[in-house]
């Protein structure tokens, strides 16, 4: 999902980039965002199990791109599901079957329209069509990573770590997550816009001037993520004009309940979870061939990670 209005409130620091300006560089795709992307072509035959390539083809396609610039890819792929992200997952797995039921009933009345675009809403990217781009990926010796669960918090381990110089995605919370240097929105000419955290002192819309790392991870989950609703009313700006004042969540929070806000009994504790989720997640570490924290545990959090990710 993202975090959603993000990025329209940072356009005037995306900055437009060719991958040529990548050349030497190598980069971690998040790989189920191209194959989402790839999937609309051919949604029908993916929902029906009728064999194609189609969406294998649209990610190769860009593997090829960023080859021929000489960028070195290394594909991330979305592993187990975060104990967090289940009731999210389950929402979206109820509007997937529902579609899918819309789009049949459209194809039966004949309107072929209506039905390919619940199709395309119906599509699931299954473990299955990702082996099947693994075996294309092997074949043709790209490197890739399968990550111990999100893409987003293993793809910001390897940017955190200098293992990648960039990422590349359509999903606003690496953001958040703390990538330094995010490729968004790359067409099938190597055409894309670069976010690159050093510029937000510069941004227009917001003024995040004096904010930290801590305060626009607070403002983003205050606004509303996977691992957390918002409050009602709570959009973006809403969200940075309260930690731009207060400048920590607990204060947020405590300034919102004298409000007469309704903030659930469990929002605080929730709140914090989400924060290690985004900030200490369980990964991979390819350096050391085991999973790590996405940073190091503090000692206050308590004995009980499973919601970071159970270990395997």
């Amino acid at each position: 999902m993202g975090i959603h209005g993000l990025l329209p409130l940072l356009k005037s620091i995306m900055v437009p980039i060719g991958m040529e300006e990548l050349r030497g560089s190598t980069v971690a795709v998040d790989t189920y965002s191209w194959l989402h992307k790839g999937a609309f072509s051919c949604s029908t035959h993916l929902c029906k199990s009728i064999p194609t390539s189609k969406h294998i083809d649209y990610c190769m396609h860009r593997v090829n791109l960023l080859r021929h610039h000489g960028v070195k890819p290394i594909l991330v792929f979305d592993g187990g599901l975060l104990p967090m992200k289940i009731d999210q997952e389950m929402k979206r797995s109820r509007a997937r079957k529902e579609n899918l039921e819309r789009a049949m009933e459209h194809e039966a009345a004949g309107n072929s329209a209506a039905a390919f675009e619940c199709y395309q809403k119906a599509v699931d990217i299954s473990p299955s069509i990702a082996l099947g781009l693994i075996k294309v990926l092997k074949q043709e010796k790209v490197d890739y990573i399968v990550a111990p669960y999100e893409a987003d918090a293993q793809m910001t381990f390897l940017s955190i770590h200098k293992h990648v110089d960039a990422v590349i995605t359509e999903d606003s919370d690496l953001i958040p997550f703390g990538c330094s240097r995010i490729i968004f929105k790359m067409d099938k000419f190597g055409q894309a816009v670069q976010f690159q955290t050093s510029l937000l002192g510069q941004n227009k819309e917001l003024d995040f001037t004096g904010f930290t790392k801590e305060m626009l991870l607070e403002m983003c989950i205050f606004s509303g993520c996977d691992y957390l609703q918002s409050l009602p009313g709570m959009g973006l700006k809403r969200a940075h004009a309260l930690v731009q004042k207060l400048k920590h969540h607990e204060k947020v929070i405590k300034h919102l309940r004298y409000s007469a806000i309704p903030v659930p009994p469990l929002y605080e504790e929730n709140f914090k979870k989400a924060m290690r989720a985004f900030q200490h997640q369980r990964v991979y570490d390819p350096a050391k061939g085991e999973i790590v924290h996405l940073s190091d545990i503090p000692d206050d959090i308590g004995q009980d990670l499973d919601y970071l990710g159970p270990y395997p």
